[in-house]
């Protein structure tokens, strides 16, 4: 029975850890796109300060959030889901990403990680959101947030998969890097063959994923990714309630990220 409790209690636990990591990772997201990207971004002088230290505002009239709007999910009904400031309606996609986020934490809590992985997957959940957050809005990758996903890649690689690869004893590190550069020539190549239609970000962020994701998943991500892509723009085509940046341009960054959460799950569930 303790048993049964326990393995019931460790997901529940993820799952809250990753719903309130998920607000903090939007509020850190929202902060960067304000600070960088947005028409405001050239009234902000101190944008570091403005990231690390500004308190999460609604994004209509900047009115502070109090306390108890902050809380994951309940704050949104708390405040009624409008700003007590100007009373205009907060998005509905807040509570709807953070029971999003509760969901794959318990799903993560099944998988039994091992500490490193899980780790990564933390960071690299912050980073893709960042990536999904300013891609949607404006079409354009972080550099930033893609130097770090390679930097995580890296120590992924070297640190936690193969702390011992410079014996060479194993092709499976070989295999990691080949899979991930080959998908990233080739995708330099479709950038060049499209008339440079698709974003530099584009590909290195294939990159950085392939070094966390390895052989074989890394193979299926530019697919799965693509299929994604396609769901939501036939269902965004089927309802105009479904808002898309463009109706030519794909943000590919966001399905990339999407798929890549999701590919991390089917690589540890085995």
């Amino acid at each position: 029975m303790d048993v049964i409790f326990a393995k019931t209690l460790i997901p529940l636990g993820i799952g809250i850890l990753f719903t309130v990591w998920h607000s903090f990772a939007d509020a850190l997201a929202w902060r960067i796109y304000t600070a960088y990207y947005s028409p405001q971004r050239k009234h902000i002088p101190q944008k570091l300060s403005f990231i690390l230290q500004q308190s999460s505002r609604c994004e209509a009239c900047s009115a502070k959030v109090p306390w108890y709007g902050l809380i994951p999910v309940a704050g949104f009904f708390i405040v009624r889901g409008r700003c007590g400031n100007c009373t205009r309606p907060i998005s509905k996609r807040f509570p709807a990403f953070e029971i999003t986020a509760f969901v794959y934490g318990i799903v993560i809590g099944f998988l039994n990680l091992n500490p490193g992985d899980f780790g990564v997957l933390l960071a690299a959940y912050v980073l893709l959101w960042i990536v999904i957050t300013v891609d949607y809005r404006m079409l354009l990758i972080p550099t930033e947030a893609i130097l770090g996903l390679l930097v995580l890649g890296v120590f992924d690689l070297l640190v936690i998969r193969y702390p011992q690869w410079f014996l060479f004893n194993s092709y499976d590190l070989g295999l990691d890097l080949a899979v991930s550069f080959v998908w990233y020539f080739f995708f330099h190549m479709l950038r060049i063959l499209s008339g440079y239609k698709m974003g530099l970000a584009d590909v290195r962020l294939v990159l950085a994923l392939g070094f966390l994701l390895g052989h074989p998943f890394a193979i299926y991500l530019p697919g799965f990714a693509a299929a994604l892509a396609i769901i939501f723009y036939l269902l965004r085509w089927r309802s105009i309630l479904i808002y898309a940046p463009s109706e030519t341009q794909i943000p590919f960054g966001v399905f990339l990220g999407a798929g890549y959460l999701l590919l991390f799950v089917v690589k540890n569930s085995g």
